[in-house]
């Protein structure tokens, strides 16, 4: 049995031995590198960083380039020296012009017979120009039951520096970053987003990721007493007072939030010209609630009285 089976890997052995020996005609994809282009230039359309190139070689060299072809340093280099604002580079011909251009290991052994795929390449460039544009993010964070988002959603940094070709850079305002949304959160939220601008290969950002967190605390309740109240938008010819003139009030919100308050981050007053009537003594006044502060449970008292003399 084992002798039967040394028989077949040795068949299988000189077989492939064989058919790799024999010379084949091979395409496979090459880089298309690019030099020469000042820093003061930059592409307003795409280059095909990959082109197609037909082969002729044995086949254990063809099936070894294959697999190491992406690793090597193997490429068209596309000289843009001397390119004025648009220009078409025939491929065969730029290659026939200049076969230097085109770099493979020696070991290879590889013939390159021409260029399949694309046939030429459209290369386009202008002055390359300098905006810092806003971050946009579109974030849906779901506190879970008994929390709280407090504050704003913060994203760091909020603008970017861009570099692109000065005609379409000139018509963007904002890099939109996809949309973000988690949901059930009873934690802090720090996430590290991916930044870039379609097409890719014509911009360069300063930073290709931001950060984007929430503060997310449990909901508690916390008392404030001896509050100012203020009257607002009183007549000069009407004098009038309210009663008590200092209340208190019962907040909800981010719990650490509301321990990090004092009375006088609450604003709690009585707007006359909104909500004066002559038949009522009695007011529930208005509150403006600090950052984290989700609303007013109650007053203390509930009411106020106002008095005009």
């Amino acid at each position: 049995m084992q002798i039967k089976v040394g028989s077949v890997i040795l068949a299988i052995l000189l077989w492939f031995f064989v058919v790799t020996d024999i010379e084949y005609f091979f395409d496979l994809d090459i880089p298309l590198r690019i030099d020469g282009l000042s820093d003061e230039k930059a592409f307003n359309n795409e280059i095909p960083e990959l082109i197609t190139a037909r082969f002729r070689g044995k086949g254990h060299t063809l099936l070894w380039a294959n697999m190491t072809m992406p690793l090597s340093e193997t490429g068209l280099v596309l000289d843009l020296t001397k390119t004025k604002s648009t220009q078409v580079y025939y491929l065969n011909e730029y290659f026939a012009e200049h076969p230097d251009k085109f770099i493979m290991p020696r070991d290879y052994k590889l013939d390159l017979l021409h260029f399949v795929e694309p046939e030429s390449v459209w290369v386009s460039v202008e002055s390359m120009a300098h905006k810092e544009l806003n971050v946009n993010v579109q974030a849906d964070i779901e506190p879970a039951l008994g929390y709280m988002v407090v504050g704003d959603i913060r994203v760091e940094p909020s603008k970017v520096m861009v570099h692109g070709p000065v005609s379409l850079l000139n018509e963007l305002t904002s890099i939109t970053v996809p949309p973000f949304q988690v949901s059930d959160v009873d934690a802090d939220v720090s996430v590290s987003l991916p930044l870039s601008l379609e097409p890719t290969q014509l911009y360069i950002l300063d930073t290709t990721a931001i950060n984007l967190s929430a503060d997310i605390q449990s909901i508690g309740s916390v008392e404030f007493l001896n509050i100012p109240i203020r009257l607002e938008n009183v007549p000069r010819n009407v004098e009038i007072s309210v009663i008590p003139q200092v209340i208190g009030l019962e907040a909800e919100g981010g719990l650490d939030r509301l321990l990090e308050l004092e009375p006088e981050d609450f604003i709690v007053s009585f707007d006359y010209r909104a909500n004066w009537n002559q038949n009522e003594q009695l007011y529930v006044p208005e509150a403006v609630l600090p950052v984290g502060v989700k609303r007013v449970n109650r007053f203390i008292p509930d009411k106020i009285e106002i008095v005009q003399k």
